[in-house]
């Protein structure tokens, strides 16, 4: 069975993403999906929800079991497969995308088809641009050299230390 998504933002207005998934794919691949097409940064973690048609978060399924306890089972992505959660048209889900700053998208399902299979979600549809992750657990190597090397340029431009001391003395014998 093959089952159609349609992805939108609640920060983003003109985003929609459309993905076609077969019911035996994880959520793992749906997951992988999302992220190409968004084009975010794999590395960051990312989490789905169960929702309620009021968009409430339900059952969550993760890619990681990351909980301390062992008395809630955790469900990971790479092992649940969207057709044991999915069952009708209009069922939900929150993806969050960018887990610190709580960033997410809302997923829901449009279409049922019963004769189409596939190997992997694909995309179908694509406007507008995603929301952007967030790059705060993330940084600029080439930028923070840049902005040392503009530091140092300022500490520079009045001369050297040892040739302002020739000029003006040690500050010691000025007080």
């Amino acid at each position: 069975m093959l089952f159609r998504f349609r992805i939108i933002s609640d920060k983003v207005e003109y985003f929609v993403l459309h993905i076609d998934a077969d019911s035996r794919n994880t959520f793992l691949d749906l997951h992988e999906a999302i992220q190409l097409a968004c084009k975010y940064d794999s590395s960051e973690l990312a989490t789905f929800f169960l929702a309620d048609e009021e968009w409430d978060k339900g059952l969550e399924i993760t890619m990681f079991n990351d909980k301390k306890s062992t008395q809630v089972p955790v469900l990971l992505m790479k092992n649940s497969l969207l057709g044991d959660y999915l069952k009708e048209k209009e069922d939900k889900l929150i993806y969050i995308f960018d887990v610190i700053s709580q960033k997410s998208l809302y997923i829901e399902l449009t279409e049922l088809v019963m004769e189409n299979k596939l190997n992997t979600p694909i995309v179908t549809f694509n406007r507008g641009k995603a929301p952007i992750q967030s790059s705060s657990s993330r940084y600029n190597a080439d930028l923070l050299i840049d902005q040392d090397s503009e530091l140092q340029n300022v500490f520079t431009d009045f001369g050297e230390l040892e040739d302002l001391n020739l000029i003006y003395g040690e500050i010691g014998e000025v007080m």
